[in-house]
């Protein structure tokens, strides 16, 4: 906005060189905000004096116009534009407070001589457009800060421990403002981020407290203290209250993920305990009924064959006899994990049906293909070559497996399936067992 009023002016005027000037909040320094110049000068956006100094800060300091025909005969004129003859500087004031300050200068002696009216109307009608843009720039400026503590707390609710969230809070400061280092210091653990390089570095300390209970400080370094103006001292007070909140809230949030953590591991340890086979880590039979009902429904609606394979170890009760219950129960498990190696699909599932029984439900494939998938599982246990000599079948432990796939009817009850599996394994077992039988 600022620059837009010094490029007009130059542009409808031909003035040579036009700078807008503020005074800062302490009533210390003018600065110049916004400059168009067609020469080379000193002055930039940002070029700061005290007040009182030169033409302008006697302008800013007695808020009185100064017009020069021939600057020399200015006692405190501070030269910044090569050559310059004259110059024009007048306050701005917008309902009855200093706004700013509007400086010409020129290489033409006495170049405004008949100019000071005009300048004060053009000074009247830009007061408002100048209170306008600071009432902008301070919304604006406030906007940036309940960015800022936004951003604060997001950083605060990502981190996943404290240590995380002081390290982001830190790096955040040092980014966003022209300081060299910051620190954050609670009772057990710190955070810093930068370094200093002056010996003697202007700081500001601020305390950390949430409900009244001192949780640390907040320490911000740099090697000057302009940064630490009135408006980032309420800044960074700001974000130690942030600070505080969000160490708080990263306390409850720990507090309640480990709670969280414990009951999900209590509800996942029930919920194994209710569906798996605490012997062989198979899925139990109340599982079993469950999914198969589901894969049943799932298929009818599909019109999708669905595979159950009954499975029994041959002459089970002459192993437990001949090498002893516990060798029986580690066979169980042997054979399960045997089983359970060959299915990683979803709806598949073995499960252990009772006893040295276990069955195998397997959705989506046809009835070759099951024939094939039984015929790898038979082969598979006898592979794993575990001895038992008072089987009639063979040396080694093997099973019998029925077989049958069906296409689901609508209202028709899995229990065909299970029957017809059964049927299949009672088939297998009289042929001779270590074998497969597809109904």
């Amino acid at each position: 906005m600022m620059q837009r009023i010094t490029d007009a002016l130059a542009r409808k005027f031909e003035w040579e060189f036009v700078a807008l000037v503020s005074v800062d909040p302490d009533r210390t320094n003018f600065v110049c905000e916004a400059m168009t110049s067609a020469l080379p000068t000193e002055i930039r956006a940002g070029y700061s004096r005290p007040l009182g100094s030169g033409v302008v800060g006697t302008v800013a300091a007695t808020e009185k116009a100064i017009l020069l025909d021939d600057v020399r005969t200015f006692p405190d004129y501070v030269e910044t534009m090569r050559d310059t003859k004259s110059e024009l500087c007048v306050p701005v004031h917008h309902g009855g407070q200093l706004v700013g300050i509007l400086n010409l200068e020129s290489t033409r002696a006495a170049a405004f001589h008949d100019e000071l009216p005009l300048l004060r109307t053009v000074a009247d009608q830009i007061a408002g457009a100048i209170a306008n843009a600071r009432l902008f720039e301070e919304t604006r400026k406030r906007a940036r800060l309940m960015e800022m503590m936004s951003e604060v707390s997001r950083a605060a609710l990502e981190a996943t421990d404290l240590a995380e969230l002081l390290n982001n809070i830190v790096r955040y400061v040092l980014d966003q403002f022209p300081v060299e280092r910051v620190s954050i210091t609670l009772r057990d653990i710190s955070a810093s981020a930068g370094d200093v390089t002056s010996e003697s570095p202007a700081q500001i300390t601020v305390p950390i407290r949430f409900r009244g209970d001192d949780l640390g400080s907040f320490k911000i370094e740099s090697v000057s203290d302009d940064v630490f103006t009135p408006a980032t001292a309420i800044v960074f007070e700001s974000f130690a209250a942030q600070v505080a909140g969000a160490i708080h809230l990263a306390a409850l949030k720990r507090g309640l993920e480990r709670a969280n953590e414990h009951l999900a591991k209590a509800i996942e340890t029930l919920h194994k305990s209710s569906t798996t086979d605490p012997l062989t880590g198979a899925a139990n039979r109340r599982q079993f009924d469950d999914t198969l009902d589901l894969e049943w429904r799932r298929a009818s609606r599909g019109r999708t064959p669905i595979t159950l394979m009954m499975i029994d170890i041959d002459s089970f009760k002459a192993y437990n006899d001949t090498y002893g219950h516990q060798a029986g129960d580690e066979c169980l498990r042997q054979v399960a994990c045997g089983l359970q190696q060959r299915f990683h699909r979803a709806g598949d599932l073995v499960a252990r049906y009772g006893g040295e029984e276990f069955a195998v439900l397997i959705a989506g494939v046809a009835r070759d293909h099951a024939a094939q998938l039984a015929e790898s599982l038979r082969a598979s246990v006898e592979s794993a070559a575990i001895e038992h000599r008072a089987s009639a079948a063979s040396d080694k432990v093997t099973i019998s497996v029925g077989v049958a796939t069906l296409v689901p009817e609508r209202d028709t009850d899995p229990e065909i399936l299970i029957r017809a599996a059964d049927e299949a394994l009672y088939a297998a077992k009289n042929a001779g067992r270590n074998r497969i039988v597809v109904a």
